[in-house]
């Protein structure tokens, strides 16, 4: 029977994010500064320059991140053109998070508003072409609130989610 080893997990939880970039150095920079990550530690390739694995801490939460390495088919949303995985993000201020990350590179995909499930929301892609959705909970729904918001929204954007 294969054994479980949990010690020394306690800042992974049940699901942690693994991102492939470009330039993995300077996203580490930009995480660092646009989010508040902390930098754990990473390790380089053989090639000396490529980052094979970094750790990051961003809040309670760990998450990883390396190098493209195209030649084992490990690509970046760049070499896709894009990425279908928006990763979210909870923060006490959202304004000032918002503002830090379009600041150190982001682009805005949706300005930041109060939304009708409860959040101040707004969607970034950053620099290495990973989507961040960031919000500040400004409201608690319960499940029937949110069902009757989210039937007066569509009710109201019949023509969503063309633009």
């Amino acid at each position: 029977m294969a054994r479980t080893v949990t010690q020394g997990l306690d800042d992974f939880h049940t699901i942690t994010p693994h991102l492939v970039v470009r330039d993995a150095a300077r996203a580490i920079e930009f995480y660092c500064r646009a989010f508040g990550a902390a930098e754990l530690y990473r390790n380089l390739a053989p090639d000396g320059k490529s980052i094979m694995h970094a750790e990051l801490m961003l809040g309670d939460s760990r998450f990883l991140l390396h190098d493209e390495f195209p030649e084992r088919d490990l690509l970046s949303p760049a070499a896709y053109g894009g990425t279908s995985i928006t990763l979210h993000l909870y923060v006490d201020d959202v304004d000032a998070v918002f503002a830090k990350a379009v600041q150190e590179g982001a682009t805005v995909l949706m300005p930041l508003e109060d939304c009708f499930w409860g959040d101040r929301y707004g969607i970034l892609k950053d620099p290495f072409g990973h989507r961040w959705s960031i919000a500040t909970r400004l409201k608690d729904l319960s499940p029937k609130e949110l069902q009757k918001q989210a039937g007066k929204f569509n009710a109201e954007h019949q023509d969503w989610p063309k633009k």
